[in-house]
């Protein structure tokens, strides 16, 4: 081999106990290191800190220079924060180091999972004791729960002074022509955790009927949402409904009565660990009185008004002009009376949003419609 390097673990955060120190990487690939000619070159670990763990091992100088550190607490690196950890090296030679992650627990340390090391143009300084810094972050995309970390010093025994962007987490075979001389390789058990995976919601909901009777008619609504939400909150606007058989406003499909006549919004929100999304419909759904209705009018036509549903003003035909005209909400209660009708626009700005009865009579025939006001 011709380089020399260091493979450490990084995490953040306490987690739990493992067994005892070793010094088999299995399933992992192998690290140590052979000391050509008999020679143990002291480019070595002395210490690696990262989150709560902080391990003092001060260099091994004996074969095979690779230690498992499965027996010391367990740091839990947090998806997408910034991590940092502190390694302190000996370094009597032109070595890099290097720190891997296996994000994706597949018992491999990846080219794309190094997280941490020398780069294509730098050592690390010769000193007693070197110390460096890096800092990095867990990608959202990393599995959670404990994988393996691996920190690694390789010096080049060869002396060709290959950078530290050449060091790789693992000796190439079992070859002796393929095992790094000098250096040391420490691996230890970190958690990942928290993060999010997969795709928030899209929220979106029916309801079985739009229109019904106060008080009576059950209406069923349906949480249509993609990308499986978790959780959910139902809120209608006036709130004056009353949910039926066990369902409540975090229901999947609440069953509601409507309380009060007139318009209800509905808004939906719905959540997973991903995040959260929300729909509102206006005016969606329109309660009548149990005995007020268009059809239950003795008229000769039905009004054709527009808009509908209006806000402030709304057109009627020019032939009622000269009738009278009165609109009445779904209680009966007088809110427009106009005994002689000068122009086909009327002015409805006074009027709450709701639903209403216009009333025309004209020449001794009666004409109705049904306005709904909204804004």
């Amino acid at each position: 081999m011709t380089k020399k390097l260091v493979t450490a673990l990084a995490l953040t955060l306490f987690t739990g106990i493992a067994n005892a120190q070793s010094t088999n990487p299995a399933p992992y690939c192998d690290g140590s290191f052979d000391d050509a000619n008999g020679f143990p070159v002291s480019d070595a670990i002395k210490s690696v800190t990262i989150g709560t763990l902080t391990n003092n091992s001060g260099g091994q100088y004996a074969y095979p220079h690779y230690v498992f550190y499965n027996n010391l607490s367990v740091p839990t690196l947090t998806k997408s924060n910034p991590i940092s950890m502190s390694i302190t090296f000996e370094v009597h030679g032109a070595a890099g180091y290097g720190v891997w992650i296996d994000l994706n627990q597949n018992n491999i340390f990846e080219a794309n999972e190094k997280v941490a090391g020398t780069n294509a143009t730098t050592w690390l300084n010769i000193s007693n004791n070197t110390v460096v810094t890096p800092s990095f972050t867990i990608p959202a995309t990393a599995l959670n729960g404990n994988t393996r970390m691996r920190v690694r010093i390789v010096e080049d025994d060869n002396y060709t002074q290959t950078y530290g962007a050449a060091i790789l987490p693992c000796n190439a075979s079992t070859s002796a022509n393929d095992i790094m001389d000098w250096g040391e390789t420490e691996d230890y058990v970190v958690n990942i955790s928290g993060g999010t995976t997969g795709t928030k919601p899209t929220a979106a909901f029916s309801a079985n009927v739009v229109t019904g009777k106060v008080n009576n008619t059950a209406i069923t609504f349906t949480d249509n949402s993609t990308n499986n939400p978790t959780n959910r909150s139902w809120t209608f606007t006036p709130n004056t409904v009353s949910y039926q058989n066990s369902t409540s406003a975090t229901s999947a499909n609440p069953i509601v009565k409507f309380t009060n006549i007139g318009t209800y919004s509905v808004k939906l929100v719905v959540s997973n660990a991903a995040g959260t999304d929300s729909i509102i419909k206006s005016n969606y759904i329109t309660i009548t009185n149990n005995s007020t209705a268009i059809s239950n009018i003795d008229v000769s036509e039905q009004i054709a008004l527009y808009p509908n549903p209006a806000k402030t003003t709304v057109q009627i035909s020019e032939t009622f002009k000269g009738g009278n005209l009165i609109l009445t909400d779904l209680v009966g209660k007088v809110c427009l009376k106009l005994d002689a009708i000068a122009s086909s626009t009327l002015d409805i700005s006074s009027l709450q949003n709701g639903v209403y009865i216009v009333t025309i009579l004209q020449e001794g025939q009666r004409f109705a419609g049904k306005l709904v006001v909204t804004r």
